[in-house]
Parts: structure tokens; C-alpha cells; sequence
């Protein structure tokens, strides 16, 4: 098994995007997790959700940032889910493991 820190900041095409811990996205939004392009921001459901829920949506966050970069927004929510599940599917089956350490609680 290969196990892959999760860093607190991640590039994407030159820009920086911070990645955090919100307790309340769920509550407030319905949704494990959200991108926010104009704060430069990925948050996720608190690190109680599952850890295949927790990389589901990671990887599906990523997505959305990476079409909002380089494919102008092109992909919607039924596309990037399947992508984000066979990229999940992929590095399950490679035997990749995440470290979420590095990743905080929003302070609030």
C-alpha cells in the first residue's frame, strides 16, 4: 500500500487552493463537500465521514476545479461524480491511502 498525505494547499493549473475541514456544509448546503472558486477553497464534511465518502468527495471537489481551469466549466454533477468514482475506483484498486492529517477544522 502507498499512502498519500493530503496537504493543506494544493496547485491547480497556478492557482492555490486551500483544503479544510467544515463542520457545518453539510447542514447548511446539503452536500459533503464544496468548491469555492472565488476564496480558493475546497471544503469538506467533517473528518467523521467515512474515509471513501471523505475521498469521493475530495476527488470530486478537485474535479470541479480542474474543468473550472482548464475545461471552462464544462463537466456538470452527474459527469464529475462519475469521474470522481472511477478515479476513487482506481486508486483503491492501486492500493493508494490517504494521510488526512494536514487537513484542519475551519476555525470559526
Amino acid at each position: 500500500m502507498a499512502k498519500i498525505r493530503i496537504p493543506q494547499k494544493i496547485k491547480i493549473g497556478g492557482q492555490w487552493i486551500s483544503i479544510f475541514y467544515e463542520p457545518k456544509i453539510f447542514d447548511n448546503y446539503g452536500k459533503m463537500g464544496q468548491a469555492r472558486f472565488p476564496e480558493g477553497e475546497i471544503a469538506l464534511q467533517y473528518r467523521d465521514t467515512c474515509e471513501d465518502g471523505r475521498v469521493h468527495t475530495l476527488i470530486h471537489e478537485l474535479l470541479h476545479w480542474i474543468d473550472s481551469i482548464y475545461n471552462n466549466y464544462q463537466l456538470d454533477e452527474t459527469q464529475t461524480n462519475s469521474l470522481a468514482s472511477g478515479l476513487h475506483a482506481l486508486l483503491v484498486d492501486l492500493g493508494i491511502e490517504f494521510d488526512w492529517s494536514s487537513i484542519k477544522e475551519l476555525s470559526q
